[in-house]
């Protein structure tokens, strides 16, 4: 048997009519009708079965009551309890034999028998009337055996459901009203302090997306390529202004142009 506050799979659909008339409360549906009403008639269902088992334990008592009334048989007479008695594939049948053999073995030897007094009166073919004769008696008789095989198995049956009978069965109205007390125990201890605490918890809200983060190991490379180190300068040259991350700009010199007469060449050391 399961625990006292877990459902049975047969019970869920009575949790769920006891739901529904939880939320035709008068109460429930003058609050579910508010403008500021924080959650729907749909979520709170949805949040009433998620949470069927936790609301179901607080009518526990009565449900164990019920489960005691569907599991203990009926007490006989002699203070012991009464075994239920289980139908198998093999009886059914050895009953479906019992009725259908005598019937077939009844209309094999009729036919038998027509047939071979038939053929006996026509004065033809004597081997094959006598042989359908003979199996037709003999049908016959297995068809006798049968029938008060299946005559001894009917009363036998009937003796022991009349035993049966005589012991009283389980009782129908103390199993409905443990039903409805655990209903209204359900409905009043479990489903409707649990809608009316509902009420005032707003819905959850949906979580944000998270930002993708790359690890270190991959931007390296990306910020290297952005900020290479500037090559090594020779003494007398100065890097373009491109060049590293710190590069000066230098202006150009400017000198005569074609220079005048009388004017020294530039040379290598004045143009850098």
């Amino acid at each position: 048997m399961n625990e006292p506050g877990r459902l049975e799979a047969v019970d869920r659909a009575d949790f769920e009519h006891t739901l529904h008339e939880a939320l035709g409360a008068p109460d429930i549906r003058e609050a579910l009708q508010q403008p500021c009403a924080q959650v729907t008639a749909e979520q709170l269902h949805a949040r009433a079965l998620a949470a069927a088992d936790t609301i179901a334990a607080e009518a526990s008592t009565e449900y164990a009551a019920l489960l005691r009334l569907r599991t203990t048989p009926a007490p006989a007479r002699g203070g012991r309890p009464q075994q239920p008695a289980h139908a198998t594939v093999g009886d059914g049948l050895l009953a479906a034999l019992a009725v259908l053999t005598p019937l077939l073995s009844a209309a094999a030897a009729a036919i038998f028998l027509l047939l071979g007094y038939g053929i006996q009166l026509a004065g033809a073919q004597q081997p094959l009337a006598i042989a359908l004769i003979r199996t037709g008696w003999i049908t016959g008789a297995i068809a006798v055996l049968a029938a008060a095989a299946a005559g001894t198995a009917l009363v036998i049956t009937a003796a022991r459901h009349r035993a049966t009978s005589r012991h009283p069965q389980p009782d129908a109205a103390a199993l409905t009203q443990a039903h409805a007390a655990w209903r209204r125990a359900l409905l009043e201890r479990g489903l409707l302090p649990f809608l009316r605490h509902q009420l005032h918890q707003p819905p959850a809200a949906a979580p944000q997306p998270r930002p993708l983060r790359l690890p270190h190991s991959a931007l390296a490379p990306a910020t290297a390529a952005r900020t290479s180190p500037a090559p090594p300068s020779l003494p007398g040259l100065t890097p373009p202004p491109w060049v590293g991350t710190q590069a000066e700009t230098v202006p150009p010199r400017e000198w005569p142009y074609p220079p005048g007469p009388g004017a020294p060449l530039p040379t290598i050391s004045t143009v850098l």
